[in-house]
C-alpha cells in the first residue's frame, strides 16, 4: 500500500492488485500519464486507503485476498461519497458471468486483461470526464433547487403570488422552444424565471399585499426591485446569463417601462418575452389590485398589446403555444 504527497493538479487514483509486478507496472503507466497513484494490494487495505485519500477513481482487480474486489465494490458504495467515485474493474477473469457480476452491481466499466498502456489511460480518462459531467449536472440541479427555494420563499410573503415562479418558468420555457432557441438560451431563462422577482426581497410586505392603489413613494419603491434584484445576482459569474432578464424584464416594447425606459429592439430578446409571460400570470392571478382574469381574457389583452407593450413576435409565440395547449397544464 502506497501514496505519495499531493502534487497541485494532479487527480488520485487508487489501483488495487495483488500481483505485485502488475501493481507496479499499473502506477507507472498512469503515473506516466499525469496521474498520481495510491495502489493497496487486497480490498481491505483499499478501503484503508480509499477513506484517507478520496480518490478520483478506482480501478482494482477482482480475484484478491482477504476482501475480493466486488467485496471492495460493495462497501466503497457504502462509505460517503463512495457512490459518485468512478469504479472499474480491471482483471483476468473475462469470462461473461464475471462481467455480468460486476455490472449488474453498477461498476462504470469491466476491462480485461492483458490491456495496452493506452487502452487503459484512454479508459480511465473517459470514465473520469463522465463523472465530472455527471458531478457538474447534480451540481447544477441542486442549484437550481436552491435558488428555487429562496425565490418562493420571497413570493411566499404575498400569498396570492403562490407558484408564481413555477408558471411563469413553464410559460417561458414553451415559448422559448417556440422561438426555436437552443439550450444556452432555454437556460437563461430557466434561471430569469426563477429569479426575475428576487429584488422584491428589498421591497416592503405592506407594499407588495396593499389592495388600494400605490402611493407615490410605494410605486418608486416596487420599481426598484429589478435593479435591486440584478445587483444580487451580477456577481455571479454562474448567473450572468440571467441578469438582462432580472433587471429588463419591465421594460415595455414602447419605452413606457422600467427601470431604464428601453425601446423595442434594445431590450434583450429574451426579457422581451420574460414581460408576455410574466404579465400574462399576473393577468391570470387574484392580485391586490384586480381580481383574477380568465385565461381566454388575459390571452385577448396580451393580443391587444402586441407591438405597443410587447414585441409582436413574442406575443406570435405566446399564440402559438395558446393555440397548441402548451400553456393549458400551468393555468
Amino acid at each position: 500500500m502506497s501514496s505519495d504527497p499531493v502534487q497541485p493538479g494532479l487527480r488520485t487514483l487508487l489501483v488495487v492488485e495483488d500481483d505485485p509486478a502488475m501493481l507496479i507496472a499499473l502506477r507507472d503507466i498512469l503515473e506516466g500519464a499525469g496521474f498520481r497513484v495510491c495502489t493497496a494490494d487486497n480490498g481491505e487495505a483499499a478501503l484503508e486507503v480509499f477513506a484517507s485519500e478520496r480518490p478520483a477513481l478506482v480501478l482494482s482487480d477482482i480475484s484478491m485476498p482477504v476482501m475480493d474486489g466486488i467485496g471492495l465494490f460493495e462497501s466503497v458504495r457504502k462509505l460517503p461519497g463512495g457512490t459518485m467515485t468512478p469504479f472499474v474493474f480491471l482483471t483476468a477473469r473475462g469470462t461473461r458471468e464475471d462481467i455480468f457480476a460486476g455490472r449488474s452491481l453498477g461498476a462504470d466499466d469491466y476491462i480485461t486483461k492483458p490491456i495496452t498502456s493506452q487502452e487503459l489511460i484512454s479508459a480511465v480518462r473517459a470514465r473520469l470526464s463522465r463523472a465530472d459531467e455527471m458531478m457538474v449536472a447534480q451540481l447544477r440541479t441542486a442549484y437550481k433547487d436552491s435558488l428555487r427555494v429562496l425565490a418562493n420563499a420571497i413570493e411566499a410573503r404575498d400569498h396570492l403570488t403562490r407558484d408564481h415562479v413555477e408558471r411563469v418558468s413553464a410559460y417561458a420555457q414553451a415559448m422559448g422552444r417556440e422561438m426555436g432557441w437552443g439550450s444556452q438560451k432555454l437556460e437563461a431563462l430557466e434561471f430569469g424565471a426563477i429569479l426575475h422577482d428576487i429584488g422584491k426581497i428589498a421591497v416592503r410586505e405592506a407594499t407588495l399585499t396593499k389592495a388600494g392603489p400605490l402611493s407615490p413613494e410605494e410605486w418608486e419603491e416596487m420599481r426598484q426591485h429589478p435593479e435591486v434584484g440584478a445587483r444580487m445576482v451580477q456577481g455571479i459569474p454562474y448567473l450572468a446569463h440571467a441578469v438582462p432578464i432580472v433587471l429588463h424584464h419591465h421594460e415595455r416594447w414602447d419605452g413606457s417601462g422600467y427601470p431604464h425606459g428601453l425601446k423595442a429592439e434594445q431590450i434583450p430578446e429574451e426579457a422581451r418575452l420574460m414581460a408576455v409571460v410574466d404579465v400574462f400570470d399576473a393577468m391570470t392571478s387574484d392580485r391586490p389590485y384586480h381580481p383574477a382574469y380568465s385565461p381566454e381574457r388575459a390571452r385577448e389583452e396580451i393580443l391587444s398589446l402586441s407591438g405597443h407593450q410587447f414585441d409582436a413576435r413574442m406575443v406570435l409565440a405566446f399564440a402559438a403555444c395558446w393555440d397548441r395547449g402548451d400553456l393549458a397544464p400551468y393555468l
